[in-house]
């Protein structure tokens, strides 16, 4: 039997672009096929020994329905899914969450209408989610890829080592209590649902929600440095769209909120 099924399993690179392309193809088909499309990206996954191995590594140990909790932000009357930001945790997610679909534990239009939810229709909600999981899915696995790749061993001969390289310093923590990190997430979440109320583009609207999927990871992860990255990364997309005075200013209070714990943090004085 075992002879049998690995009969059907391709060990080069044919599957892994077959997989890149359905990836491309989810972000522009109509809802009617969307489960269709889900199921052959989940068989094309099955057949791959390369592909296999990446999402098996990146299940290892994690907890897909904790995950989902963890990403459901509350945005207004809906929630929004902001997905794991570390490549690994948004692999196991994605592919979780797809094999969900695939065997109806979870319904895919009950779905986009609790998370995904357009005036627009069901065919633009799934090109959202598409965007939001799917691409990000799909860049993830081939940055696995190259990242094997690139570590695999060769037959030159044997470099003599390089200095180790001394330890750095750990991040700096920013000084959130756990009540002062939650009301900063609902923050966020407040936001993103002002701005969605805009109507903004496909593109801005997946911008928004990536970097303030990042601002929320740092948050958790009270990561000082990062929190400024992020922050500035999620005003940025703010001020570049057209949205109106109210959000900017709303950003701006956020900003001002973090500071002082981050000047703390990494021992900046005004």
């Amino acid at each position: 039997m075992i002879s049998d099924i690995n009969k059907y399993i391709d060990d080069g690179d044919k599957p892994v672009k077959e997989f890149a392309q359905i990836c491309d193809d989810m972000a522009n088909v109509k809802f009617i096929m969307a489960e269709r499309r889900i199921s052959e990206l989940l068989m094309t996954v099955a057949t791959s020994s390369k592909l296999q191995r990446v999402v098996a590594d990146a299940a290892k140990g994690f907890d897909f329905r904790a995950a989902l909790a963890g990403a459901r932000i509350k945005t207004g009357r809906r929630f929004t899914l902001l997905p794991p930001v570390g490549r690994r945790d948004l692999i196991a997610f994605a592919i979780n969450l797809l094999y969900a679909f695939d065997i109806r534990a979870v319904a895919l239009q009950d779905f986009l209408d609790e998370y995904y939810w357009s005036s627009n229709g069901v065919n633009f909600s799934f090109s959202l989610f598409a965007h939001s999981l799917v691409l990000p899915l799909k860049n993830a696995v081939l940055e696995e890829l190259n990242g094997a790749a690139d570590t695999a061993p060769t037959s030159e001969p044997v470099k003599a080592a390089e200095p180790v390289p001394e330890p750095k310093p750990a991040a700096p923590k920013a000084d959130l209590p756990d009540e002062a990190a939650a009301d900063i997430i609902e923050r966020i979440a407040d936001i993103c649902d002002a701005a969605a109320a805009e109507n903004p583009s496909p593109g801005e609207k997946r911008d928004l929600y990536t970097v303030a999927t990042g601002l929320v990871d740092s948050v958790k992860k009270r990561d000082a440095a990062l929190i400024r990255t992020m922050m500035a990364g999620f005003s940025g997309v703010i001020r570049a769209g057209d949205f109106p005075e109210t959000l900017l200013e709303k950003c701006a209070e956020l900003d001002e909120t973090l500071n002082q714990p981050l000047t703390l943090a990494v021992g900046v004085r005004k």
